[in-house]
């Protein structure tokens, strides 16, 4: 009797998938960043690495899943094969452990390129400090859990097993969903102080935020995480793995195809990140300004240059200015418009 079957042909159905969305999205994500942004950073670059690590993740459940994987113990008969699949299940686990920790990091580095208050950048700093550590000390210990490391997946093997992993899951999964939500509340704080109207803030700061369904994703995987002790009840806990990175990527992307959006509407020629008054133009963080003396015809006049939000010409930035230019051009082709105000004095009789 063959050891596939059971929920092993579902299972891999719903990460193939899933994988092929990952590759979809993170292909005009970069192609976005590349070609119409020319903006490429290193939270392209992690999203490229949690890609190859999401097929990892698949390719290891789907070997799985031919030695027996979505079946009982008593279903595969040969404890060999079934020993062989909970080796590759473990396996997976590293991988998926991995491209979620990665997917996290993606999205905290994306908001460090929109982040202008040191606080805050200190606080996306510590997230990511706290996921790195807690992700590969979850990926090893997965492994090591057990001396000798086949006894992790073959309890007849000798040895003992010095760690309950299903506590470490736990403290994994609670972490990322801390992170998501975290990363998903953050936008709100930094979009809320600019210069625009209401219903640009909050349409901005939800595109920034849609991490929270990953966020609903790591819930429910964590919930999942107490089927770890039987082959078929594990299935769960895999595909919601898979899923909330999955997530992970398509919210983290999605801000960013909006250049894509707009050449697709408007044509080639539209501006990336402005289209008429649809546009988002965010100023500079906080109400910094730079104040100038000039003088012209002997009246003296006291140059204010403030930040403006909202106007119907954008400047443009084909070159490089003394100015602060784009804090989401690079990240999500959203612009900045500048408004110099001038205001001068007559001199008096005496001036």
């Amino acid at each position: 009797m063959s050891a596939y079957g059971g929920l092993g042909p579902m299972t891999n159905a719903v990460l193939w998938v899933e994988a092929v969305i990952v590759a979809v999205f993170v292909a005009l994500r970069l192609y976005t960043r590349k070609q119409i942004l020319n903006s490429v950073g290193a939270d392209d670059y992690l999203v490229l690495i949690a890609l190859v690590l999401h097929i990892t993740y698949t390719v290891f459940v789907t070997v799985s899943s031919v030695y027996g994987l979505g079946r009982l113990y008593a279903q595969v008969g040969d404890p060999a094969i079934y020993f062989t699949a909970v080796k590759y299940e473990v396996f997976s686990q590293v991988a998926g452990l991995m491209v979620i920790g990665v997917g996290k990091c993606a999205v905290g580095v994306f908001l460090l390129r929109i982040v202008r208050n040191k606080i805050q950048i200190w606080f996306i700093w510590g997230f990511l400090a706290a996921t790195v550590f807690i992700t590969l000390f979850a990926s090893i210990t997965v492994v090591i859990q057990c001396l000798p490391v086949q006894k992790t997946w073959n309890p007849t093997v000798k040895g003992t097993c010095w760690l309950d992993f299903s506590k470490v899951g736990f403290t994994v999964g609670s972490w990322f969903v801390a992170a998501d939500f975290a990363f998903a509340i953050l936008p709100w704080f930094v979009v809320w102080d600019l210069n625009m109207k209401r219903k640009e803030k909050i349409t901005v700061a939800c595109g920034l935020s849609l991490g929270v369904f990953a966020g609903i994703c790591g819930i429910v995987r964590t919930v999942a995480l107490g089927g770890l002790n039987a082959s078929e009840y594990i299935l769960p806990m895999l595909i919601w793995s898979a899923t909330e990175s999955c997530v992970t990527v398509m919210c983290s992307t999605i801000p960013v195809l909006r250049p894509l959006y707009l050449r697709l509407r408007y044509g080639k020629d539209s501006q990336s990140g402005s289209s008429g008054n649809t546009s988002y133009k965010l100023p500079l963080y906080g109400s910094g300004r730079n104040y100038g003396r000039l003088t012209k015809s002997g009246n003296e006049i006291s140059a204010i240059v403030t930040d403006i939000s909202y106007q119907k010409s954008p400047m443009q930035h084909k070159k490089n200015n003394t100015s602060d230019e784009t804090i989401l051009r690079g990240a999500a082709g959203i612009e900045r418009t500048d408004e110099v105000m001038v205001s001068w004095e007559r001199p008096g009789k005496n001036g």
